[in-house]
C-alpha cells in the first residue's frame, strides 16, 4: 500500500471514530442535519474502495469477534446489575410484606424504589396483582423480559408455594434473596479466578500481531507480504480466523464454569 491509500484509510477510520460535538453529547443542542450518518457511509466505501479484498474479509472476522465479545462483556455486566437490583428489590418487598403490608401494595413500593427492566417488571407483576390475577404467573410472564429470567421463576416458584401452602410469604421470599446473593458471590468469585485465564487468552491472541511487529523491526516487510494478497492474503485470513476462534473457544469455556 502506498502513502495515499494509507491516508486515505487513516482518515475514513477518523471518520468512523469521530465522536458528535460536545453540545450533542451535553444534551445541550440536537443535530439538525444527519452528517453522521453520510459520514459513515463516506468512510465505509473509503475503506472498501482501497483496501485489498483479503484484508476486508480479514477485518469483518476480527470485528465481528470483538463486537460478540463486546456485546457478552456487556450482558455479563447488565446481569450482574440485574441481579443487585432484583435483590435489593425484594429486601424491600420482604420488609413491606412482614409490617402487614398487602402484596399488591408492597409490589408498588419495590417498583418504586427500582429502576431500570426490573423496576417496569415489579410495576407490571403490581398492576397483575391490583387486577386480582395470578402473581406467580406475573412473576413467570416478565422473567423472559429481563436478564435474570431464572431469579424470576425462584421468586415465581416462592410465591406459589406460599399461596398454596399457607407459608409465610417473608420467609421464602426472603430464602430466595439469600439465594440470589449467594449465587451472585460464588459468580463473582469464579470470576476472579478465571482473569488470568482470560489474560493469558488475550496475550495469545496477540503474539502473531506482536510477530509481525517484530517482523517490520527486522526489515522482513511482513505487512507488505500479508496485505498484498495471493498467499499472503490467504495466510492473513487463516490467521486472523484461528485468533478469532481461539478467543470464542476460551470464552465458551469460561462461560461454561460460570453456569
Amino acid at each position: 500500500m502506498t502513502g495515499i491509500p494509507v491516508a486515505a484509510v487513516l482518515l475514513a477510520i477518523a471518520v468512523l471514530a469521530a465522536p458528535p460535538p460536545p453540545r450533542w453529547r451535553l444534551g445541550l443542542a440536537t443535530p439538525r442535519i444527519g452528517v453522521r450518518g453520510p459520514a459513515l457511509i463516506a468512510g465505509a466505501v473509503v475503506i472498501v474502495a482501497v483496501l485489498p479484498p483479503t484484508v476486508l474479509l480479514a477485518s469483518a472476522v476480527l470485528g465481528a469477534t470483538l463486537l460478540a465479545r463486546g456485546r457478552r462483556r456487556r450482558r455479563d455486566q447488565d446481569r450482574a446489575r440485574a441481579g443487585q437490583t432484583l435483590a435489593g428489590a425484594m429486601e424491600t418487598l420482604v420488609g413491606e410484606l412482614r409490617v402487614g403490608a398487602h402484596p399488591v401494595r408492597a409490589f408498588a413500593i419495590a417498583a418504586r424504589e427500582s429502576d431500570g427492566t426490573i423496576g417496569s417488571a415489579l410495576r407490571a407483576v403490581a398492576a397483575r396483582a391490583g387486577l386480582g390475577a395470578d402473581v406467580g404467573a406475573g412473576l413467570r410472564a416478565v422473567a423472559g423480559a429481563t436478564s435474570v429470567p431464572a431469579q424470576w421463576d425462584r421468586l415465581a416458584v416462592c410465591w406459589q408455594l406460599a399461596a398454596d401452602h399457607g407459608l409465610a410469604m417473608a420467609a421464602l421470599i426472603r430464602a430466595a434473596q439469600r439465594d440470589i446473593i449467594e449465587r451472585q458471590r460464588f459468580t463473582a468469585r469464579v470470576e476472579a479466578g478465571l482473569a488470568g485465564a482470560r489474560a493469558t487468552a488475550a496475550i495469545l491472541a496477540g503474539l502473531p500481531l506482536l510477530g509481525v511487529l517484530l517482523g517490520e523491526l527486522i526489515g522482513a516487510h511482513p505487512v507488505r507480504f500479508l496485505v498484498g494478497g495471493g498467499v499472503g492474503g490467504g495466510l492473513l485470513i487463516a490467521g486472523t480466523v484461528l485468533v478469532c476462534a481461539g478467543l470464542a473457544w476460551a470464552d465458551r469455556i469460561t462461560d461454561r464454569l460460570l453456569i
